[in-house]
């Protein structure tokens, strides 16, 4: 057995391990760090599947498919990683870890693929799919939504209401904590323990003003403008 065989398996176990993570680690990460993880992710399968495919016989690495194959992962990858699914990831873990190994899967197709077409092609499919997650470190998946940004806008030209923490304690008592969890430390939604790492009060704001299901639209009906304010502001709190 060489070296290679050994090689494979191993990274491709190891990153599974770290694709299960939703399962048994509690809390919230900031989503840029999710993306690094889910980089190295793609790159520890990417990897795998190099090593596999290069453990062939040089004769049968050929054909379109794939070559198309290395092609359409990586888009296929960022579509996984659509911003619009968060809510939902954070309140299934299983569902969290189907969509990391459906990453570790399209790595690792990348990879593979890539070697199988050709020699060589397997590194730059490869490394083409992680490049994608990195860049979305820092853009992709992580800048604030239409509405989000809405409110940027909103703050930066009008002075708005501010929060009365107090005020907003009570409210989140009232309309938040049958789900959340007493102190936003989580129940059936998910917690809420350092929300200011991933949204400033203006993502805070636009988020309880119009949210993603299953989170029940409040505003604004039950809530008004000032109780979202002070929500906001409570929420920001929480440590």
């Amino acid at each position: 057995m060489n070296k290679r065989s050994i090689a494979a398996p191993t990274i491709l176990v190891a990153t599974t391990a770290l694709a299960l993570a939703p399962l048994y680690r509690s809390g919230d990460i900031p989503i840029p760090l999710h993306h690094a993880l889910h980089a190295v992710m793609m790159a520890g399968a990417a990897l795998a599947g190099i090593l596999f495919a290069g453990s062939l016989a040089r004769e049968r690495r050929s054909g379109v498919p794939w070559l198309l194959v290395a092609m359409f992962a990586p888009v296929i990858a960022m579509l996984l990683m659509w911003p619009s699914q968060y809510s939902y990831f954070e309140q299934h873990p299983y569902g969290h870890v189907a969509e990391h190994l459906g990453l570790m899967f399209l790595g690792f197709t990348a990879g593979y693929g890539g070697q199988r077409y050709a020699n060589g092609i397997g590194w730059a499919s490869g490394m083409g799919i992680v490049a994608m997650a990195v860049l979305s470190v820092w853009g992709y998946g992580v800048g604030p939504a239409a509405a989000t940004k809405v409110a940027v806008a909103k703050s930066l030209a009008l002075p708005g209401a501010s929060p009365n923490v107090a005020q907003g304690t009570t409210l989140f008592a009232q309309n938040c904590a049958v789900c959340h969890g007493v102190g936003g430390a989580g129940g059936e939604g998910p917690s809420l323990k350092n929300e200011r790492v991933r949204k400033p009060l203006p993502a805070a704001e636009a988020w309880i003003e119009n949210p993603a299901p299953p989170m029940p639209k409040l505003y604004p009906g039950t809530l008004s403008a000032q109780d979202v304010a002070d929500l906001a502001g409570y929420i920001e709190t929480l440590r």
